[in-house]
């Protein structure tokens, strides 16, 4: 599964009617997935009309999508009515800037507006190497500072927001797809089981141990298991 199947997966499960997508780029996600109502954040949009109109006849919901070129802090603080208004959202992926603060910054604030049966989903939640992990403000520094391929993946250490979640909210349950780089799945309901860390804490942190005990520390799940973890926390 990548994560366009994911994506389409959850909505057409949970029946969502309302996909909000922080971190857009070119739209090659979020122009594919059908729902009736999407919601697009990106500082940098970079879709052109032609491409619109192209994703208008893949699916007419398309003709409806709204754009926002901000961040994200400042599409959840200059949009709330319009969010209050939707009466939630049912499905939101987070793809934005991939350091810990911004990512858990996103999933704070999605919550906010998340419709009771909604789901969080999240890229980039299991990097594969050091040098895809590498904490930095932006991808061009984590290629200064890594060799970084600018051709290659960046995920940054957004994987220690899944582990801050699983350590500290007991109302979320939170795990992450072992696909795509990781696809992070919060939704509301009893966790699976809560996550203790001795010492100094999440922000200690680093690959070596991420890489040491990835299946316990991000609650680890195969694809497959999409549908019946779903199922398992049903819409309220």
């Amino acid at each position: 599964m990548d994560r366009r199947d994911v994506v389409q997966t959850v909505i057409d499960r949970r029946r969502g009617r309302t996909y909000l997508e922080i971190g857009v780029k070119k739209g090659k996600l979020f122009l594919q997935v059908i729902a009736r109502k999407k919601i697009a954040v990106d500082p940098v949009l970079k879709i052109s009309r032609k491409r619109k109109m192209k994703s208008w006849l893949r699916s007419p919901f398309n003709l409806f999508n709204e754009y926002y070129e901000m961040t994200s802090d400042e599409f959840f603080a200059r949009a709330r009515q319009r969010l209050e208004r939707l009466g939630g959202v049912d499905v939101v992926f987070i793809d934005g800037l991939h350091t810990h603060e911004q990512s858990w910054k996103d999933v704070l604030n999605s919550l906010r507006y998340l419709s009771p049966g909604g789901v969080i989903l999240m890229h980039d939640c299991s990097p594969g190497s050091a040098a895809q992990a590498t904490p930095a403000a932006s991808r061009e520094e984590a290629t200064e500072r890594q060799a970084v391929p600018r051709a290659g993946c960046w995920s940054g250490d957004v994987w220690k927001t899944i582990v801050k979640l699983r350590v500290e909210r007991d109302d979320l349950r939170v795990g992450v797809l072992d696909c795509d780089h990781g696809i992070g799945v919060i939704l509301r309901g009893e966790p699976e089981r809560r996550l203790s860390l001795p010492g100094a804490g999440v922000e200690a942190l680093g690959y070596d141990d991420l890489a040491a005990n990835r299946r316990e520390l991000l609650n680890l799940l195969e694809p497959e298991r999409l549908g019946s973890w779903l199922s398992a926390s049903p819409p309220r």
